[in-house]
């Protein structure tokens, strides 16, 4: 919860416009709902899905395939790193060598226009 509010805080005042989710049913859902230019995806979720389940329903849906998938977690052993990346996310933060100027940095560089 204190990174969720962290990020949300950075990102807001960066002038991006944040939705946040507690499990990976909800993020899910938001993203059906709103269809938001990235998302920042855990993979430790509570409530029944991770985020590796999410990040696959996603690239599964047709209405929600397209939203970039950034995976922001504290597990970083290749196998999970590529697992994630094979699935479809865009990259991949390992929390503790990542400050939010990074993550921030990162996501801004994916949503420039080419």
């Amino acid at each position: 919860m204190f990174l969720l509010n962290i990020y949300e805080t950075i990102f807001t005042k960066e002038g991006f416009e944040v939705k946040t989710a507690m499990n990976g049913v909800d993020g899910y859902e938001l993203a059906k709902e709103f269809m938001p230019d990235v998302m920042l995806l855990d993979i430790m979720l509570p409530g029944g899905i991770d985020g590796l389940q999410v990040l696959k329903k996603m690239k599964e849906s047709k209405s929600v395939n397209q939203i970039p998938v950034m995976i922001m977690s504290n597990l970083s052993d290749d196998k999970t790193i590529c697992e994630g990346m094979a699935l479809g996310a865009n990259g991949y933060f390992t929390k503790s060598q990542f400050n939010p100027d990074d993550v921030l940095r990162n996501i801004k560089t994916l949503l420039k226009p080419e």
